[in-house]
């Protein structure tokens, strides 16, 4: 069976929606693979992860990242992420994680692991690349007859971000026809997530709030995990949507809307 889990983000309950993905990399035995952005002190972020697994009986993950300033793995990096039981992607710049995992190598590993029923896991910048199409990166959409934010103000800062553009690009492709936006009530996406989905002619489209955690099976039964909602919107048309709201314990089919 294949499995995705996708995280709005590392909240207070992580350890409890981590659950249902921890018994599904099994369990005591899992072995999971880590993956990470890199960068100077990426090592103070592991703990994030492996503390509320450890709390659930997991002994073994394998934090992966790219050393130093490349942006690709080793192939002794490679050669763990083949052998693990799990794949976690954890948050950051979506667009660093774009690059090493989406734009090389390993994002043919991780379809073949999941395609043989490796499940994946994925928080914030992991969530989002999970898609064919995702959201990598910006808060505004300027084009040249109109200006808009499509992301609250306070997000970024034009000034220190410079790019605040909205991009989309090819994720992992592990859902198809289907946009993902994290964060969804925390950074008001609902602009963002229907830009997306417009941008790239996506008929579905989920958000997912920061304490959820939504595990799909086979790219098509959804449930939803911990505290907070999630939201399916389809897209009927040219900026036209319908929306369903899910609460913890909710299961839906993502065509059924």
């Amino acid at each position: 069976m294949r499995r995705l889990f996708l995280y709005g983000d590392v909240a207070d309950n992580f350890e409890a929606v981590s659950a249902p993905f921890v018994q599904a990399a099994g369990g005591r035995s899992a072995r999971i693979a880590l993956l990470l952005a890199g960068g100077p002190g990426w090592e103070e972020y592991v703990p994030r992860y492996c503390d509320p697994w450890a709390g659930l009986g997991v002994r073994e993950v394998i934090p992966i990242a790219p050393l130093g300033d490349e942006l690709k793995l080793s192939p002794s990096q490679i050669a763990e992420l083949r052998r693990c039981s799990a794949v976690f992607v954890g948050g950051g710049d979506t667009r660093r994680y774009h690059q090493i995992y989406v734009l090389s190598e390993a994002r043919a590993i991780i379809r073949e692991l999941y395609a043989s029923g490796i499940p994946y896991g994925g928080v914030s910048a992991g969530a989002l690349i999970a898609p064919e199409a995702c959201i990598i990166w910006g808060s505004k959409v300027i084009t040249p007859t109109n200006e808009y934010l499509v992301r609250t103000s306070l997000y970024l800062d034009p000034a220190k971000d410079g790019d605040v553009q909205l991009r989309v690009d090819q994720g992992f492709g592990l859902l198809r026809d289907c946009i993902v936006e994290v964060h969804f009530a925390e950074l008001g996406g609902f602009p963002r997530l229907a830009e997306a989905m417009e941008l790239t002619g996506s008929t579905f489209g989920l958000g997912i709030d920061e304490p959820i955690c939504l595990e799909i099976q086979e790219e098509a039964f959804a449930k939803v995990h911990g505290r907070g909602r999630a939201c399916l919107l389809k897209r009927l048309g040219p900026l036209r949507f319908e929306a369903r709201v899910f609460e913890p314990g909710d299961e839906f089919e993502i065509a059924g809307i």
